[in-house]
């Protein structure tokens, strides 16, 4: 598996990753919001530290969703996975991971924030609404979120993974998209997109 491992003392390094890692959020920019929060001083200073010396991976569809495996089979309580749209395919085979059953099966909690089955929202809303269906069946909770295009798992609120993927719509049997994701380990990271671009997160867990 190929994995890009950063070294974030190194400045050139830094500022690809920032300009790497973007999303827009209600017209915000991240990597803008992430230079701000930095300048900031001593007030966010355990943000500073932890973004710099977080171990930071890259990874294409296929070396996610192995990521995403490994850390639902450490799943200590609960994992918020945020996409869009959905696939039937992928949605069938994330249900019918041991990953997941086994933490379910646990008492451990799973969140897929996804768009609502609407023909404004996505391009079938049928298949659409079947995924949400499957979801629930198999012991998911899914909230129904109008309108968004962010796509980011967190695990634990100590992993985030931010990128271009939607983790429950991609599959990679004809062909790899040249889609990715960036895996973060960093609490104080997670912290900081949950206060700006997550506000009914603790709600969503209940």
């Amino acid at each position: 598996m190929r994995v890009v491992v950063f070294n974030f003392k190194e400045l050139r390094v830094k500022n690809f990753l920032i300009n790497v890692v973007r999303y827009f959020c209600g017209g915000i920019v991240f990597r803008d919001i992430v230079r701000k929060r930095l300048e900031r001083g001593p007030i966010l200073r355990r943000l500073r530290e932890e973004f710099f010396k977080a171990a930071t991976q890259i990874f294409d569809p296929d070396e996610f969703l192995v990521a995403f495996r490994k850390d639902l089979e450490n799943l200590n309580s609960h994992a918020l996975v945020i996409s869009p749209f959905l696939n039937r395919v992928a949605v069938e085979k994330f249900c019918n991971l041991k990953e997941v059953s086994d933490a379910l099966k646990k008492g451990k909690k799973i969140v897929v924030v996804t768009r609502p089955a609407d023909p404004r929202e996505v391009d079938d809303p049928k298949e659409h609404e079947t995924c949400i269906n499957m979801l629930e069946n198999c012991g998911v909770k899914v909230i129904e979120k109008p309108r968004f295009h962010f796509k980011a798992v967190i695990i634990d609120d100590s992993i985030i993974y931010i990128g271009s993927i939607n983790p429950l719509q991609i599959i990679t049997v004809k062909y790899i998209p040249a889609d990715y994701m960036l895996r973060f380990v960093s609490e104080a990271l997670v912290d900081e997109i949950i206060e700006r671009f997550i506000p009914d997160y603790q709600e969503w867990l209940k």
